[in-house]
């Protein structure tokens, strides 16, 4: 193949469109044609000698050596830059001579319309159909192109941006817009931010008002060649959907801490990942300290909380439970709890837990079935009093009939010697009647409850009851020894009675020829205070443990060794019961009777 003269070398090299460089091995520039001059806009003798680095900008290094086609960004005489494609064609060694290097530049907005790359018009065409705003500007800051939303998104002033308007001149306009006073501290902190904004150019998003009321999302990104690619888009019905979902969860947050009653959520293995402050203080740790812990670390033992949440479904999701707990304060709490499992198609999410506490209805429930419990024994005791009076009041008014009925035949035959028995009959059974009264009467007139309570002194209730039984015991000699005593909660009139009837009986009932002997001893067990009244009487059989101390009724039927109208005994068990207390037989004492009061102690 014919080799070209140096002529037509010199010709093509001298007239190539493209900017043509021939550098040493040093880096030198040997050469550079009438193209590169002006590309570079600098005279080309001048170039001669020249190192070649000055005109790559700082980001690219040289790259000779290199046959590949590559774009590189360069820099003008008058310090502008622009993007080059490069081919590096490395010339063989001439001997001692060292190879040189060969650059073919060509400036890549020179490109034709037959290139690869697209015409300025068509990116401008592309911009404007793309709904973001996008704006691009040079190293100086200053607009180089801009697409249609970029002006639209900033309205009026979007419209009078023109190209070459730096970005000072442009946050000046939009500041008119927001309505601010120019230069006001706040008016200059504003474009103050603007600018810092967009000289950051990291192309993270930053979200501010603008426009008034608006929302803009920016991003700012520095490219290769010193410009900055300005995106603006308006996220106003974001930001307002994303403040609505604060606001609800603000709403929703102020409501769990508001309400009474304990939530908690539970990840699928069993760990909290929320619990309201309610819950927190039942427990009496801070909700951080909770977060992220076992619910097992809280359960009680022999707890079902597992059981329950490991039986709960998408089928039957949900359940309820009543639970008795001891709150950090030590005090009981009665819980209704609620649990629900999330679930996701089959997949389980998680376990939500509502509690409320019900202790107060439960207190009421209880107090109603000892209520109902209560009014069943009372009529119970109801049914068996009215038997009880009705047979013992029938029976000397029986009696006080049949002797009237033969005074009045005796009377009518003019029978008179009998008369006056009849009549000593007839006094003895009403005078029986009167006294069974009057006992029913005692016995109807003792509360239920004692309405004001106060600290009594068994001791001086003791005094004054033996003070009325002083001449039955004067009578019978009777050694009664009195012990030390607790003070209880009650009435003390009403404890006067209970302990005068129950030293009477051990007087009463006394064996004939022995001096009857009493003890009153006291002690206290816990928050209850017994008194025992252990004697040397006739005693009474266990059997009737129970039944003596039902009304009226009396083990003894003849009246001339043990009077009595059968009403102390029961009388005693109503005022004990009303105080809160108990009055019993002790079956195992042999030595006669001993009966043990109960009573609350103060």
């Amino acid at each position: 193949m014919p080799s070209l003269d140096r002529t037509t070398l010199e010709a093509l090299y001298n007239d190539h469109p493209d900017a043509v460089i021939v550098t040493a091995p040093g880096g030198a520039i040997l050469s550079a044609n009438a193209a590169a001059a002006s590309l570079f806009g600098f005279d080309a003798r001048l170039m001669v000698g020249r190192p070649f680095s000055p005109l790559l900008d700082e980001a690219f290094p040289d790259s000779a050596g290199s046959a590949h086609d590559i774009s590189v960004l360069y820099k003008r005489a008058d310090g502008t830059r622009f993007t080059g494609m490069t081919r590096t064609i490395a010339v063989p060694d001439a001997g001692d001579v060292p190879g040189a290097s060969i650059r073919i530049i060509r400036a890549e907005h020179l490109r034709d319309a037959t290139d690869d790359i697209p015409s300025i018009r068509t990116v401008d065409t592309a911009l404007d159909v793309i709904a973001e705003g996008i704006a691009i500007y040079d190293e100086d800051e200053r607009l180089i192109l801009c697409n249609k939303a970029y002006r639209q998104l900033f309205g009026p002033v979007g419209e009078r941006l023109q190209i070459g308007m730096s970005v000072a001149d442009f946050a000046l306009q939009l500041l008119s817009e927001e309505g601010m006073e120019l230069g006001s501290a706040e008016a200059e902190a504003w474009i103050r931010r603007q600018v810092d904004l967009f000289r950051r150019a990291d192309g993270m998003p930053e979200i501010f008002p603008y426009n008034n009321g608006r929302w803009l999302r920016a991003e700012n990104t520095l490219t290769a060649d010193g410009n900055t690619v300005a995106i603006r888009v308006d996220v106003t019905d974001l930001k307002r959907v994303e403040q609505e979902l604060d606001r609800q969860r603000q709403d929703y947050a102020t409501l769990v801490e508001t309400i009474p009653d304990f939530i908690t959520r539970i990840s699928p293995d069993l760990v909290y990942t929320f619990v309201n402050q309610r819950f927190a203080a039942c427990i009496g740790l801070s909700a951080n300290a909770i977060i992220g812990r076992s619910c097992l670390d809280f359960v009680v033992e022999d707890d079902p909380l597992v059981d329950i949440f490991r039986g709960l479904t998408p089928e039957e999701p949900a359940t309820a439970q009543e639970q008795c707990r001891v709150s950090a304060n030590g005090v009981e709490i009665w819980m209704l709890w609620s649990n629900l499992a999330v679930f996701d198609g089959r997949r389980l999410v998680e376990y939500v837990t509502v509690g409320r506490d019900i202790t107060e209805m439960k207190r009421q429930q209880m107090r109603i079935a000892e209520q109902r419990s209560e009014l069943q024994r009372k009529n119970e005791a109801l049914g068996q009093f009215t038997s009880s009076v009705s047979h013992d009041l029938k029976a000397p008014m029986r009696q006080i009939s049949m002797f009237a009925e033969m005074i009045a035949d005796d009377i009518a035959t003019d029978k008179l010697e009998d008369v006056p028995v009849y009549a000593t009959q007839l006094r003895s059974k009403s005078r029986r009647l009167m006294q069974l009264v009057d006992s029913l009467l005692d016995y109807a007139r003792i509360a239920d409850r004692i309405t004001s309570p106060q600290r009594v002194g068994l001791r001086d209730v003791v005094e004054d009851a033996l003070g009325n039984l002083q001449n039955d015991i004067a009578e019978s000699g009777a050694q009664i020894t009195v012990e030390a005593l607790p003070d209880v909660i009650g009435d003390s009139e009403l404890l006067k009675r209970l302990f005068q009837n129950v030293i009477g009986n051990a007087i009463k009932y006394r064996r004939t020829g022995v001096v009857p002997e009493l003890t009153i001893t006291g002690w206290r067990d816990g928050r209850i205070a017994q008194i025992a009244f252990p004697d040397n009487g006739v005693g009474i059989d266990p059997q009737h443990a129970d039944r003596i101390f039902d009304i009226f009724q009396r083990l003894h039927r003849d009246e001339s060794i043990f009077p009595g109208t059968g009403v102390g005994l029961s009388l005693a068990r109503r005022i004990a019961e009303s105080h809160g207390g108990t009055i019993v037989l002790d079956p195992e004492y042999r030595n006669g009777a001993r009966f043990v009061v109960s009573l609350p102690a103060a």
